[in-house]
């Protein structure tokens, strides 16, 4: 485990693994954020990279535990958690803070070989009346159904056909996936592609139309113009 509790000293906002904090209206982050109960509480972040959720949330008032795979994002991240442990969430850590308000698996799912069994574990973690928080990339939207149509499905260094990714999600097999390991599904979020990670202007006005229009899209056709999904769920 690196950090102890009461250890805990806020950074600026870092990045690891290529992953950074999408901060900007509609993105997955923003909206997981949204779904937390109010603080206090224990919040577990799976899958920390170099800690941008757990800046975020204890900024907010959480009390936040993290696991990292990664030795070196471990490190990083470690100052933004009152623990964090470096191990493998596949290896089921027992985690001595455990039972959580929040458990927070985002962008983790699928990444991992057995989804499932790392849900089940999750849902052990919960205190009463806990949630566990999801988001994942759609592999039915529209660029990868178009991809298809013509014979192309290529990996990529990042986004929803990343080549580390070992699973694919539709809305409806993620529902399944979830209810599986013995959780209720409260929401299912579409999210809009990360536009303003490409065209910085998306993020505000005027440019800040095409990100709404893409956003509306996703809440009206999920299946088909959601880049990820986000889930609320509980036991």
């Amino acid at each position: 485990m690196i950090g102890t509790p009461g250890s805990c000293k806020v950074p600026d906002m870092p990045t690891g693994g290529g992953y950074v904090f999408k901060d900007f209206p509609h993105s997955s982050h923003r909206r997981l954020l949204a779904l937390l109960p109010p603080p206090p509480g224990r919040v577990l972040d799976v899958g920390t990279a170099g800690g941008y959720m757990g800046v975020a949330l204890t900024a907010r008032g959480y009390t936040v535990v993290g696991i990292e795979a990664d030795s070196a994002a471990a490190r990083a991240a470690a100052p933004a958690y009152t623990a964090l442990y470096h191990a493998d969430v596949t290896t089921r850590p027992v985690l001595a803070q455990a039972p959580f308000d929040v458990v927070l698996l985002a962008d983790v799912l699928e990444h991992l070989p057995d989804p499932a069994a790392t849900l089940a574990w999750a849902v052990g973690l919960l205190a009463a009346g806990g949630r566990v928080l999801v988001s994942v990339p759609n592999v039915a939207f529209i660029s990868v159904r178009l991809g298809l149509l013509v014979g192309r499905f290529q990996y990529r260094p990042r986004g929803i056909l990343d080549r580390t990714h070992l699973r694919f999600y539709t809305r409806r097999s993620l529902v399944q996936e979830i209810r599986s390991a013995g959780l209720q599904p409260q929401r299912v979020l579409g999210v809009p592609p990360p536009l303003p990670l490409v065209f910085a202007a998306t993020a505000r006005w005027p440019g800040r139309v095409l990100l709404e229009a893409a956003a509306l899209a996703a809440r009206l056709w999920p299946q088909l113009f959601a880049y990820q999904f986000v889930v609320e769920a509980t036991r």
